[in-house]
């Protein structure tokens, strides 16, 4: 947006970005607040627990989720 402002010679500041409507985490930090705070429970007998626990954070959506503690560790 600078490079076009430049370009066309108007005198105009660069609007500040907050991308807080599209940050996965921001996302995670208000659907925890909204829960109070309060884990899900993982459904089921708990070697089943366990085993959808270790599924959920073998990657990086189920690392953040675990970091803000929306699932409970069984």
């Amino acid at each position: 947006m600078e490079a076009v402002y430049t370009l066309l010679d108007i005198e105009r500041g660069v609007p500040e970005v907050y991308g807080s409507t599209y940050d996965v985490r921001e996302l995670l930090n208000a659907t925890a607040r909204l829960r109070d705070g309060e884990e899900v429970e993982l459904p089921g007998p708990h070697f089943l627990r366990e085993k959808l626990f270790e599924k959920s954070t073998d990657n990086e959506v189920g690392k953040l989720i675990a970091d803000y503690k929306l699932i409970a560790e069984p």
